[in-house]
């Protein structure tokens, strides 16, 4: 969609959508959960080299819960309140399934929410969202296929 520049500045000066919000508390509630399956996803890893890869993406997706909740917490001026129901898993494999479906999704997601913003400050956190997810799908991928 093309918007001119008196268009831009008003819908860059409103305030964010309900619609926004919620997605951002979901994304937050979303990334929260990340960090937990991944640490308990590392103690599963049948290596080494696999625990650390696994670790690298919980530190992201760390990040990414800081980014989130801090800009919640711009936009709405009080702290997001979510609490996350922990993914079960069965066996490390299993668990990488799990997460290479769950890294796809989020990419996807994140993705599009980057496209249909002007914000820059939300375009970056977005882009730096969708990039990570998708670099840790390949991650998993790799890792998914070296274990049969």
């Amino acid at each position: 969609m093309y918007y001119d520049e008196e268009q831009y500045r008003q819908m860059s000066q409103e305030s964010p959508s309900s619609s926004l919000i919620k997605d951002i508390l979901g994304s937050i509630k979303g990334e929260a959960t990340g960090v937990d399956f991944y640490g308990r996803l590392a103690e599963a890893a049948p290596t080494p080299q696999m625990r650390e890869d696994i670790l690298r993406i919980q530190h992201d997706e760390h990040d990414h819960f800081l980014m989130y909740s801090r800009l919640y917490t711009q936009l709405t001026g009080t702290k997001p309140v979510f609490q996350i129901t922990p993914v079960q898993f069965q066996s490390f494999r299993q668990g990488l399934q799990i997460a290479y479906r769950d890294e796809l999704e989020d990419y996807e997601k994140y993705r599009n929410f980057y496209l249909m913003t002007h914000d820059q400050t939300l375009r970056d956190i977005f882009f730096r969202a969708f990039s990570d997810e998708i670099k840790h799908a390949v991650r998993i991928g790799f890792m998914e296929t070296s274990l049969r």
